[in-house]
C-alpha cells in the first residue's frame, strides 16, 4: 500500500469532452481509488467535466503545480508530458510521473519528452515508442485497457444466420480520422443487399454522413447512443477502419459480447481482432474493401461460432477490468 502522504494523481487535457483516453483515465482512477488515495486534476472547473464520467466533486482538484508535489502522477495526454516534466524539475516537486501512451504517433518526435516510466496500452504503441521515438533507458510496461465485464447482464440473443441480414456496427467519433464518410463513398452501390453497416457516434462529419446515407439500404446513422453494451449485443460484427487508433474501447465491448471484429492494421486493432481467430483483417485498399465485406457471406454458422467464442476468450485473458487495475497497482507499488 502506498504511503499515506502520497497520492495517485491522474491528469489529461480535456475532461469536458467524452473520449476514449479520458474514459480510460476515469476507469483506472475508479479502480485504484479502492487501493490508494486518488484524485483527478485538470484545467477545467469541476462543473465543466462531462457528466458521463460521474466524477464526484471531492475527487477533483483544479490543477496547480503543487498538486504534483511528492505524488505519483498518471499523465494520459502526450502534449502534457513536457509541461509536467518541466514543472517537476524546475520546481523540485519530487513527483513520480508515469506517461500513459494511448496512441501511435508520427509527429513531434523531437519535441516530445518522456519521463522514466511509461505505460503502453498495446504492442503497436510499444513499437511506436521504440522505433519512432527511439525510447532508450525508459521503463515501458504494457498494460492493456480493460473494461467491466457486463456479459452476464446483457441480452445476446441475436444469432448469426447464414444467408440472413449481416449487421455490422461501426462505433466511433464521426470525423475524417475514423473515415465514416469515405467508407460510405467507397462502398455505396457495391455491397451485397444483405450487408448493413450502422454508424454510432457524434462528430463534425455527422451531418455529412447522414446526408450520404439517406435512403440507403446498406448504411444507417444512429448518432449518439447511450447504452453501448446493449447496442453491441444486437449486431453480428464490430468494425473500425480508421487512419489512426490506440486500443479502441468499442472493440473491447465487442469481444466482451462475443462478437467477431472487422478491422484494418492500425494501432492495436489486430490485438483485439486477431486475424484467423476472432478477427477479419481489412486490407488498406479502397478498391477491394467491398469485396472483403461481401466475403462475410461465405462465413458459415460454425465458423462464426468459433470466432465469437474466441472473442470472448481473448477478452477474459487480456482485456478484463480487474487485470488492468492489478497491473497499474503493481507498477505503482514498484515505484514506492
Amino acid at each position: 500500500m502506498i504511503s499515506k502522504n502520497k497520492r495517485v494523481i491522474s491528469i489529461t487535457t480535456n475532461l469536458a469532452r467524452y473520449g476514449g483516453a479520458q474514459k480510460v483515465l476515469v476507469d483506472v482512477h475508479n479502480g485504484l481509488k479502492k487501493l490508494y488515495d486518488c484524485k483527478i486534476t485538470g484545467i477545467q472547473k469541476f462543473t465543466e467535466l462531462h457528466p458521463k464520467y460521474s466524477v464526484e466533486e471531492v475527487e477533483y482538484l483544479k490543477f496547480r503545480p503543487s498538486v504534483l508535489r511528492n505524488n505519483i502522477v498518471l499523465v494520459h495526454a502526450r502534449n502534457l508530458i513536457p509541461i509536467m516534466v518541466f514543472l517537476d524539475r524546475i520546481l523540485f516537486l519530487n513527483a513520480q510521473i508515469i506517461y500513459v501512451s494511448h496512441n501511435v504517433y508520427t509527429t513531434y518526435r523531437h519535441l516530445t519528452f518522456f519521463p522514466k516510466n511509461i505505460v503502453s496500452i498495446s504492442n503497436s504503441v510499444t513499437s511506436n515508442l521504440l522505433n519512432y521515438f527511439k525510447i532508450r533507458g525508459k521503463k515501458i510496461k504494457l498494460i492493456y485497457n480493460g473494461i467491466e465485464d457486463m456479459f452476464d447482464t446483457l441480452s445476446v440473443s441475436r444469432g448469426y444466420k447464414e444467408g440472413g441480414i449481416i449487421k455490422i456496427l461501426y462505433v466511433a467519433r464521426v470525423n475524417n480520422v475514423k473515415r465514416q464518410v469515405r467508407i460510405v463513398e467507397s462502398l455505396k452501390g457495391k455491397l451485397d443487399s444483405n450487408i448493413q453497416i450502422h454508424f454510432a457516434g457524434e462528430g463534425k462529419d455527422l451531418d455529412k454522413l447522414r446526408e450520404i446515407c439517406d435512403g440507403s439500404l446498406n448504411f444507417f446513422v444512429l448518432g449518439f447512443v447511450e447504452n453501448m453494451n446493449r447496442l453491441v449485443a444486437d449486431y453480428d460484427y464490430l468494425m473500425l477502419y480508421s487512419s489512426q487508433e490506440g486500443l479502441p474501447l468499442a472493440l473491447l465491448e465487442g469481444i466482451m459480447c462475443m462478437r467477431p471484429i472487422l478491422v484494418n492494421d492500425v494501432g492495436g486493432n489486430l490485438e483485439i481482432g486477431v486475424p484467423g481467430k476472432n478477427g477479419v483483417e481489412l486490407n488498406e485498399n479502397w478498391n477491394t474493401l467491398h469485396e472483403q465485406l461481401n466475403n462475410l457471406n461465405s462465413i458459415t454458422h460454425l465458423k462464426y461460432k468459433e470466432m465469437a467464442e474466441a472473442s470472448r476468450q481473448l477478452f477474459l485473458e487480456k482485456f478484463s477490468y480487474g487485470n488492468m487495475i492489478e497491473k497499474y497497482s503493481e507498477l505503482i507499488e514498484s515505484l514506492i
